[in-house]
């Protein structure tokens, strides 16, 4: 009988062990649940399209050659507001590890509790990051920067226009395409044109508006089909908004067709950030996967691959890449996009757009 018991505790113990063995090498679901940061997998959620397919070639694939025993799941969106929902619908309930998103829309983000804080001592390529291109609480770095261009069609204008009044000009009404708020195109219209009417947007945008209604008339469509760069490159518009790194990517893929160029009156940035998903499924590995984003290798790569620039002070481009991004030297004129408060007036200058100035 006591051979049996002594059998019965040993057992027991083993058993216990194995347990405790199983958790700390991340059995559970949770993110405080020890996950690995070289195993596993990671649920990214980012754009879609060219963005994704060029992203996936040239910093997703390198990484798993570097960390094989990861898996990357990728959730594609049109948008960062399309992301943003997505990850509100998980709040509870997390399904996603890391996002990369337009920052004033991971603002709104970090400002609900979606997104956790992240630090040098986990992310070490953090210190790579000029403090300009960090956020200032914490939350996830800026990982790429672009800026809106305006996008033409080279037959119709063998010299880049020079001014976003073009746009308004009754020679080109009914070829142009603008992409009305929520979009961060819309939005970055809006204050481009108050600039140029000599407004503070962040104080009212009446002026703006009145502006943006007399171009109205003009506009072709103010939801691209299928989207701002093939409407220009197949003819269907002459003009539009879009964002330079794909401007440049479709220009070469269209063999100049389209051409796309910063008015004298200014840009504004599209600046992404690379952000942890509060209470992240597989926060280890999501930190490895965040740290490899901001290497000089990463972000180097998808420079080359569509045009975006680095937001890494370690990375060097060759010349005929760093003539095609945007900089971020103050040589380009950049209109100050205030994300705190662009965060919070989205939903109304939306509003603002869908009462006031699309008008068919």
């Amino acid at each position: 009988m006591r051979a049996s018991i002594k059998g019965k505790i040993t057992a027991v113990a083993a058993l216990s062990a194995a347990a405790l063995v199983l958790s700390g090498c991340g059995g559970g679901a949770g993110a405080s649940g020890g996950d690995s940061a070289t195993s596993g997998e990671v649920n990214l959620i980012a754009y879609s399209g060219v963005w994704q397919d060029q992203y996936t070639a040239s910093v997703i694939e390198p990484f798993k050659a570097k960390y094989p025993n990861i898996k990357i799941n990728y959730a594609s969106k049109r948008s960062s507001a399309e992301m943003l929902s997505a990850l509100q619908g998980q709040k509870n309930n997390p399904a996603t590890d890391v996002a990369i998103m337009d920052n004033s829309v991971s603002t709104t983000g970090n400002k609900q509790g979606l997104f956790e804080k992240v630090d040098a001592t986990s992310v070490p390529n953090l210190a790579n990051v000029p403090e300009k291109f960090r956020d200032k609480d914490g939350y996830g770095p800026v990982a790429m920067l672009d800026a809106v261009g305006l996008l033409y069609d080279t037959a119709t204008f063998p010299k880049a226009p020079e001014s976003w009044k073009v746009l308004w000009d009754p020679a080109y009404a009914g070829k142009i395409n603008v992409n009305a708020p929520p979009s961060l195109l819309g939005l970055s219209l809006t204050a481009i044109t108050a600039k140029m009417e000599g407004e503070d947007y962040t104080k009212g945008i009446d002026t703006a508006v009145s502006r943006l209604k007399e171009l109205a008339p003009g506009v072709q469509t103010f939801a691209p089909n299928p989207d701002e760069y093939q409407n220009v490159i197949t003819g269907q518009t002459v003009l539009g908004l879009g964002q330079n790194a794909r401007g440049q990517f479709y220009s070469d893929q269209s063999n100049k067709k389209m051409g796309v160029t910063f008015p004298k009156e200014g840009t504004v940035y599209q600046i992404n950030t690379v952000n942890l998903v509060k209470d992240a499924p597989h926060s280890a590995a999501a930190k490895t996967f965040i740290d490899y984003a901001l290497s000089a290798e990463a972000q180097t790569a998808f420079a080359k691959a569509l045009f975006y620039a680095p937001s890494v002070s370690n990375a060097t481009l060759p010349a005929d890449v760093k003539n095609r991004v945007v900089p971020t030297d103050g040589s380009v004129n950049i209109v100050p996009l205030d994300v705190e408060f662009l965060s919070s007036a989205r939903d109304k200058w939306t509003d603002t757009w869908k009462r006031q100035i699309i008008t068919k």
